[in-house]
């Protein structure tokens, strides 16, 4: 599917199960995403993360909504929350991110320079977590301890980013890069028709059990 109208399908579900007071609706939904996960084949330390990332936020939820509210909301509240993760994991466990901005770019013709933005945002985050780990090993060799809080190390990392980013800026610029100029793609990005079709199938089963329950 498409990843754009694969997350625009996850956010409209998401928002309609904020308004449905009814834990078998989110059930339901929370059911169906996982099944899909599962048929994706995800990698077992991502399958640990699916059963144990909802338990902490699920516990708060329910002694909160029990304690304070009634045993109903409070069931609705739980298993919100976890159709809010599994929904989320369908999108970001099994979606191209370079894709998914492709599509938002040529799709839905959102500006190539906030695309290219997040494209060169998302590429300094494994170089931010060398260059981290690179002053605290530079720090310790003078005979400093950094700690992982401290504002001296979020500084330097801020103004090495800032570095990079005008390095980034200065290099599209050399290769020709110009803003709101017409572009071609080396790989196009299409939505097929079959996409609008599950698309519209998804939603209307979504309202069948909102009728039914």
């Amino acid at each position: 599917m498409n990843p754009s109208i694969k997350f625009i399908l996850i956010l409209l579900v998401s928002l309609e199960i904020t308004f449905v007071l009814d834990y078998r609706v989110n059930l339901l939904v929370a059911g169906c995403a996982l099944i899909y996960l599962l048929l994706s084949k995800l990698s077992w330390r991502r399958c640990l993360l699916l059963i144990f990332l909802p338990v902490i936020p699920m516990l708060g939820a329910w002694t909160s909504f029990n304690t304070f509210s009634s045993p109903g909301i409070a069931w609705v509240m739980v298993t919100r929350i976890l159709s809010y993760i599994y929904l989320g994991a369908a999108f970001s466990f099994t979606t191209d991110i370079d894709l998914w901005l492709d599509s938002l770019e040529q799709n839905f013709h959102l500006p190539t320079v906030f695309i290219y933005g997040l494209r060169g945002a998302l590429s300094f985050v494994p170089r931010v977590k060398q260059e981290i780990k690179t002053i605290r090993v530079a720090a310790l060799m003078r005979g400093v301890k950094i700690a992982p809080y401290s504002p001296q190390l979020f500084f330097k990392s801020i103004l090495i980013s800032l570095r990079w980013s005008e390095r980034l800026s200065t290099a599209m610029i050399s290769h020709g890069f110009t803003e709101n100029a017409p572009r071609t793609h080396f790989k196009e990005i299409s939505i097929k028709k079959s996409d609008i079709f599950i698309a519209g199938i998804l939603i209307l089963l979504m309202q069948f059990s909102l009728l039914f329950f």
